[in-house]
C-alpha cells in the first residue's frame, strides 16, 4: 500500500509455516533494495512481547543486513532454524519483487 506522504510502497507477507509476519517496503522507482521488519506470529497473538524484533534490508546482490531491536533475545534451536528459513523467504521475495516490477 502506498503512503501519500512517502516515496515508499509497503506490503505484508505472512509466513505461517515458520511463524513470521514480515512487512516489506521499497522506495518508489528504486528497486535496488527491499526493506523489511519482522514480527513473530506469537507476538501478534499477544503471547509474547509486542512489536517488531528484527529489521533490515536485502539488496540486488542478496546481501542481507539485519538489526535486532532488543539488545538480547532468547535464541533457541527452533528460532535459529526459523530464522534460516526466513532468510530464504526474504531472498525469494526479493526475486519475485524484482520480477514483478521490471
Amino acid at each position: 500500500m502506498e503512503n501519500e506522504n512517502s516515496n515508499f510502497i509497503q506490503y505484508t507477507k505472512h509466513y505461517k509455516a515458520i511463524s513470521f509476519n514480515v512487512n516489506y517496503c521499497f522506495r518508489n522507482n528504486d528497486l535496488r533494495e527491499l526493506y523489511f521488519t519482522v514480527q513473530t506470529l506469537e507476538s501478534l497473538a499477544g503471547n509474547k512481547s509486542v512489536g517488531d524484533f528484527m529489521y533490515g534490508k536485502i539488496d540486488k546482490d542478496f546481501k542481507l543486513g539485519i538489526g535486532i531491536k532488543e539488545f538480547q533475545i532468547i535464541m533457541s534451536k527452533e528460532l535459529h532454524e526459523r530464522m534460516g528459513l526466513l532468510y530464504d523467504e526474504i531472498k525469494n521475495e526479493y526475486v519475485q519483487f524484482i520480477n514483478t516490477h521490471l
